[in-house]
């Protein structure tokens, strides 16, 4: 209980970091580079609203990982990552490119690894995005590298790649956890 509590008030805080130094460095959200405002046009109220609904959902997702199991069938113990990723998802080991197209057949299992994965992901991404956009307040020579090397285009390469990195983690720690039980 308390590692969800403390997630999640982690997850906000981030969160509204985020919000507060956007708000400092373009309170108009001309110089934002969220996707909802330079490509879809929301301002605050939209982004805002937004933000809380995918927050919300996000916190949920949390409490599925944290309270809720996903019963995975007995498996070999010397079984590769992809197929126990397989095993997790849709209960058999030939299935992992099910998961591309194919909602899981697992109950709560989307949930439960959406949980861990998106949770550490946001966390990571909110501090990475709020120190960016605080040393674009306080820095120009950060403002000329922001704008010279497509910063955000980096920064979304880079939450890519963290994003992969949590989810091998995830299913490693899941398929150990598993395993040795």
């Amino acid at each position: 209980m308390k590692r969800f509590i403390f997630l999640s008030a982690l997850l906000i805080l981030n969160r509204f970091a985020d919000a507060q130094t956007t708000y400092l460095y373009t309170s108009d959200l001309k110089k934002e580079a969220n996707p909802l405002v330079s490509l879809f046009g929301f301002g605050w109220t939209g982004s805002i609203i937004i933000q809380i609904t995918g927050l919300t959902f996000v916190i949920y997702a949390l409490w599925i990982y944290s309270f809720k199991k996903v019963q995975v069938p007995d498996f070999n113990k010397k079984i590769t990552l992809k197929q126990f990723i397989s095993l997790f998802h849709f209960n058999d080991t030939g299935s992992f490119l099910k998961l591309f197209y194919k909602l899981p057949t697992n109950k709560n299992s989307l949930l439960y690894s959406f949980g861990y994965i998106s949770t550490y992901t946001l966390i990571f991404f909110s501090i990475i995005v709020s120190c960016s956009t605080t040393f674009l307040i306080l820095s120009k020579g950060y403002r000329n590298f922001y704008s010279f090397y497509k910063t955000p285009i980096l920064l979304y390469t880079l939450s890519f790649i963290l994003i992969i990195i949590l989810a091998v983690r995830f299913y490693k720690k899941e398929l150990l956890m598993r395993a040795s039980a």
